[in-house]
Protein backbone atom coordinates (compact mmCIF):
# COMPACT_ATOMS: atom_id res chain seq x y z
CA UNK A 1 0.00 0.00 0.00
CA UNK A 2 1.30 3.40 -0.91
CA UNK A 3 2.65 5.49 2.42
CA UNK A 4 2.16 9.64 2.38
CA UNK A 5 4.14 10.03 4.71
CA UNK A 6 7.19 7.27 3.40
CA UNK A 7 6.84 9.24 0.60
CA UNK A 8 7.40 12.64 2.22
CA UNK A 9 10.08 11.38 4.74
CA UNK A 10 12.17 9.73 1.65
CA UNK A 11 11.62 12.90 -0.33
CA UNK A 12 13.38 15.32 2.57
CA UNK A 13 15.54 12.53 2.75
CA UNK A 14 17.30 12.56 -0.73
CA UNK A 15 16.55 15.91 -1.77
CA UNK A 16 20.09 18.06 -1.45
CA UNK A 17 19.86 22.04 -1.68
CA UNK A 18 19.40 22.69 -5.46
CA UNK A 19 20.64 26.35 -5.00
CA UNK A 20 24.97 27.47 -5.33
CA UNK A 21 24.60 29.36 -1.96
CA UNK A 22 22.94 29.90 0.86
CA UNK A 23 20.63 33.15 0.93
CA UNK A 24 20.53 34.31 4.59
CA UNK A 25 17.91 36.11 5.67
CA UNK A 26 15.06 37.14 7.94
CA UNK A 27 12.23 36.28 5.20
CA UNK A 28 11.81 34.16 2.43
CA UNK A 29 11.00 37.70 0.53
CA UNK A 30 14.14 38.67 1.17
CA UNK A 31 15.91 35.83 0.22
CA UNK A 32 13.66 35.58 -3.35
CA UNK A 33 14.65 39.12 -4.13
CA UNK A 34 18.33 38.49 -3.24
CA UNK A 35 17.98 35.72 -5.26
CA UNK A 36 16.30 37.08 -8.43
CA UNK A 37 18.11 40.36 -7.89
CA UNK A 38 18.81 41.18 -11.71
CA UNK A 39 14.78 40.79 -12.55
CA UNK A 40 12.69 44.20 -11.80
CA UNK A 41 9.30 43.96 -10.14
CA UNK A 42 6.92 40.72 -9.17
CA UNK A 43 7.91 40.47 -6.00
CA UNK A 44 5.31 37.86 -5.40
CA UNK A 45 6.42 35.54 -8.11
CA UNK A 46 9.69 35.67 -7.14
CA UNK A 47 8.92 34.67 -3.40
CA UNK A 48 6.57 31.95 -4.44
CA UNK A 49 9.48 30.46 -7.30
CA UNK A 50 11.98 30.82 -4.80
CA UNK A 51 10.24 29.02 -2.46
CA UNK A 52 9.46 26.28 -4.52
CA UNK A 53 13.34 25.91 -5.52
CA UNK A 54 13.83 25.07 -1.99
CA UNK A 55 11.25 23.06 -0.81
CA UNK A 56 11.51 19.73 0.16
CA UNK A 57 8.61 18.42 -1.93
CA UNK A 58 8.02 18.13 -5.36
CA UNK A 59 6.66 21.69 -6.88
CA UNK A 60 6.62 22.07 -10.16
CA UNK A 61 5.93 25.62 -12.12
CA UNK A 62 5.01 26.79 -15.03
CA UNK A 63 5.18 30.20 -16.46
CA UNK A 64 2.74 31.75 -18.95
CA UNK A 65 2.27 34.77 -21.60
CA UNK A 66 3.79 36.52 -24.80
CA UNK A 67 7.34 36.85 -25.42
CA UNK A 68 9.39 39.57 -23.40
CA UNK A 69 7.60 39.46 -20.27
CA UNK A 70 10.95 37.76 -18.42
CA UNK A 71 10.07 34.34 -18.20
CA UNK A 72 13.32 33.46 -19.59
CA UNK A 73 15.02 35.64 -17.76
CA UNK A 74 13.62 33.95 -14.85
CA UNK A 75 14.72 30.55 -15.81
CA UNK A 76 17.97 31.74 -16.85
CA UNK A 77 18.49 33.00 -13.19
CA UNK A 78 17.59 29.60 -11.99
CA UNK A 79 20.03 27.86 -14.25
CA UNK A 80 23.01 29.68 -13.21
CA UNK A 81 22.12 29.84 -9.40
CA UNK A 82 21.07 25.77 -8.93
CA UNK A 83 23.26 22.89 -9.22
CA UNK A 84 22.23 19.72 -10.86
CA UNK A 85 19.72 21.73 -13.47
CA UNK A 86 19.13 19.90 -16.73
CA UNK A 87 17.99 22.95 -19.44
CA UNK A 88 16.28 22.24 -22.44
CA UNK A 89 15.34 24.72 -25.17
CA UNK A 90 12.43 23.12 -27.37
CA UNK A 91 12.28 26.37 -29.88
CA UNK A 92 16.08 26.00 -30.88
CA UNK A 93 17.29 22.00 -30.00
CA UNK A 94 18.77 20.38 -33.02
CA UNK A 95 19.04 16.92 -31.02
CA UNK A 96 16.60 13.88 -31.39
CA UNK A 97 14.65 15.59 -28.07
CA UNK A 98 13.75 16.08 -24.86
CA UNK A 99 13.78 12.60 -23.82
CA UNK A 100 17.26 11.43 -25.47
CA UNK A 101 19.08 13.93 -24.21
CA UNK A 102 17.58 13.69 -20.89
CA UNK A 103 18.43 9.91 -20.75
CA UNK A 104 22.24 11.13 -20.50
CA UNK A 105 21.92 13.49 -17.88
CA UNK A 106 20.29 11.17 -15.23
CA UNK A 107 21.55 13.02 -12.46
CA UNK A 108 19.17 16.09 -13.02
CA UNK A 109 17.25 17.67 -9.69
CA UNK A 110 15.27 20.55 -11.46
CA UNK A 111 14.26 19.93 -14.89
CA UNK A 112 13.42 23.50 -17.04
CA UNK A 113 12.18 23.28 -20.64
CA UNK A 114 12.24 26.85 -22.17
CA UNK A 115 8.89 26.69 -24.49
CA UNK A 116 7.28 23.72 -23.56
CA UNK A 117 4.64 24.20 -26.32
CA UNK A 118 7.43 23.56 -28.84
CA UNK A 119 8.09 20.31 -27.60
CA UNK A 120 7.57 17.57 -29.83
CA UNK A 121 4.04 15.44 -29.04
CA UNK A 122 5.74 12.33 -28.12
CA UNK A 123 7.92 14.12 -25.98
CA UNK A 124 4.75 16.03 -24.26
CA UNK A 125 3.06 12.52 -23.24
CA UNK A 126 7.07 11.09 -21.83
CA UNK A 127 7.23 14.73 -19.88
CA UNK A 128 3.82 13.39 -17.99
CA UNK A 129 5.01 10.52 -16.99
CA UNK A 130 8.06 12.25 -15.60
CA UNK A 131 5.83 14.42 -13.57
CA UNK A 132 3.60 11.41 -12.39
CA UNK A 133 5.55 8.79 -10.63
CA UNK A 134 9.54 10.20 -12.20
CA UNK A 135 9.42 7.25 -14.56
CA UNK A 136 9.58 7.67 -18.38
CA UNK A 137 9.12 4.87 -20.81
CA UNK A 138 9.47 5.75 -24.79
CA UNK A 139 10.42 3.90 -27.55
CA UNK A 140 12.24 5.82 -30.54
CA UNK A 141 14.19 4.39 -33.49
CA UNK A 142 14.28 0.78 -32.20
CA UNK A 143 16.02 1.77 -29.12
CA UNK A 144 13.73 1.71 -25.78
CA UNK A 145 14.24 3.97 -23.09
CA UNK A 146 13.03 2.99 -19.73
CA UNK A 147 14.39 5.18 -16.86
CA UNK A 148 13.30 6.89 -13.63
CA UNK A 149 14.71 10.36 -12.25
CA UNK A 150 13.95 10.53 -8.27
CA UNK A 151 12.79 13.82 -7.03
CA UNK A 152 13.00 15.47 -9.91
CA UNK A 153 10.95 19.65 -10.10
CA UNK A 154 9.96 20.43 -13.35
CA UNK A 155 9.89 24.43 -14.80
CA UNK A 156 9.03 25.40 -17.51
CA UNK A 157 7.77 28.22 -19.91
CA UNK A 158 5.18 28.73 -22.78
CA UNK A 159 4.06 31.36 -24.97
CA UNK A 160 0.95 29.09 -25.57
CA UNK A 161 -1.78 26.63 -24.15
CA UNK A 162 -2.66 25.10 -27.47
CA UNK A 163 -0.35 22.18 -27.44
CA UNK A 164 -0.46 21.28 -23.71
CA UNK A 165 -3.05 18.67 -22.51
CA UNK A 166 -5.05 19.72 -19.43
CA UNK A 167 -3.78 16.62 -17.89
CA UNK A 168 -0.17 17.89 -18.59
CA UNK A 169 -1.17 21.41 -17.36
CA UNK A 170 -2.75 19.82 -13.86
CA UNK A 171 0.57 18.74 -13.31
CA UNK A 172 2.27 22.56 -12.26
CA UNK A 173 1.37 25.50 -10.68
CA UNK A 174 0.69 28.04 -13.08
CA UNK A 175 1.97 31.95 -13.26
CA UNK A 176 0.35 34.01 -16.02
CA UNK A 177 3.06 37.29 -16.98
CA UNK A 178 0.50 39.57 -18.65
CA UNK A 179 2.21 42.47 -21.07
CA UNK A 180 3.95 45.80 -19.48
CA UNK A 181 2.33 48.81 -18.99
CA UNK A 182 3.73 51.64 -20.26
CA UNK A 183 5.26 52.52 -16.43
CA UNK A 184 5.77 49.04 -16.61
CA UNK A 185 7.98 48.80 -19.25
CA UNK A 186 10.03 52.11 -18.83
CA UNK A 187 10.72 50.91 -15.15
CA UNK A 188 11.89 47.20 -16.33
CA UNK A 189 14.29 49.11 -19.55
CA UNK A 190 15.79 52.26 -16.91
CA UNK A 191 16.77 48.83 -14.09
CA UNK A 192 17.90 46.61 -17.03
CA UNK A 193 20.06 49.29 -18.78
CA UNK A 194 21.33 51.28 -15.03
CA UNK A 195 24.80 50.11 -15.63
CA UNK A 196 25.31 50.76 -19.32
CA UNK A 197 24.51 54.11 -19.83
CA UNK A 198 23.24 57.20 -18.06
CA UNK A 199 19.31 56.67 -16.66
CA UNK A 200 18.54 59.87 -18.19
CA UNK A 201 19.25 57.76 -21.93
CA UNK A 202 18.07 54.81 -20.64
CA UNK A 203 14.93 56.70 -20.13
CA UNK A 204 14.52 57.92 -23.23
CA UNK A 205 15.68 54.83 -25.40
CA UNK A 206 12.27 53.25 -23.49
CA UNK A 207 10.07 56.00 -24.05
CA UNK A 208 10.98 56.11 -27.96
CA UNK A 209 10.18 52.44 -28.31
CA UNK A 210 6.85 53.37 -26.37
CA UNK A 211 6.41 55.51 -29.27
CA UNK A 212 6.00 53.72 -31.64
CA UNK A 213 4.28 50.48 -29.24
CA UNK A 214 7.62 48.69 -29.21
CA UNK A 215 8.09 46.88 -25.25
CA UNK A 216 10.60 44.68 -25.69
CA UNK A 217 12.95 45.04 -23.26
CA UNK A 218 15.64 43.00 -24.85
CA UNK A 219 15.20 45.53 -27.92
CA UNK A 220 16.19 48.29 -25.49
CA UNK A 221 19.26 46.14 -23.92
CA UNK A 222 20.33 45.42 -27.87
CA UNK A 223 19.71 49.36 -28.93
CA UNK A 224 21.77 50.54 -25.61
CA UNK A 225 24.41 48.37 -26.98
CA UNK A 226 24.99 50.45 -29.83
CA UNK A 227 25.36 53.57 -27.74
CA UNK A 228 28.07 55.57 -26.55
CA UNK A 229 28.37 57.47 -22.96
CA UNK A 230 29.31 60.80 -25.00
CA UNK A 231 26.51 60.31 -27.42
CA UNK A 232 23.97 62.97 -27.60
CA UNK A 233 20.49 62.96 -27.40
CA UNK A 234 20.54 63.35 -31.12
CA UNK A 235 22.70 60.69 -31.68
CA UNK A 236 20.20 58.31 -29.29
CA UNK A 237 17.18 59.08 -30.87
CA UNK A 238 18.83 58.65 -34.74
CA UNK A 239 20.07 54.95 -33.70
CA UNK A 240 16.47 54.32 -32.69
CA UNK A 241 14.95 55.19 -34.84
CA UNK A 242 17.30 53.43 -37.49
CA UNK A 243 16.42 50.26 -35.73
CA UNK A 244 12.40 50.93 -36.08
CA UNK A 245 13.15 52.38 -39.89
CA UNK A 246 13.96 48.78 -40.83
CA UNK A 247 12.14 46.01 -38.62
CA UNK A 248 10.35 43.96 -39.53
CA UNK A 249 6.36 43.99 -39.60
CA UNK A 250 4.49 41.29 -39.26
CA UNK A 251 5.70 37.48 -40.12
CA UNK A 252 7.38 37.38 -43.32
CA UNK A 253 8.22 34.38 -44.98
CA UNK A 254 11.47 34.50 -46.79
CA UNK A 255 11.66 30.96 -47.85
Amino acid sequence: MFDVKDRIARLRLNRSSLLKEKYVSNSPQEQASLFFSEICGMDGMKENLFRALTSELQVNILLLGPPATSKTLFMSTILKKCNNVFYFDAANTTSAGLIEDLYHDRSAKLVIIDEIDKLKRNDLNSLLGLLNDGRIVKVLKNTRYDFTLENVKVFATSNSLSSLSKPLRSRFQEYHLREYSDTEFLEVVCFCLQNKLPAEINEMIGMILLEFGVKDVRTAIGLANLIKNNDSREDVVRVVENWINHKMEGNPDFN
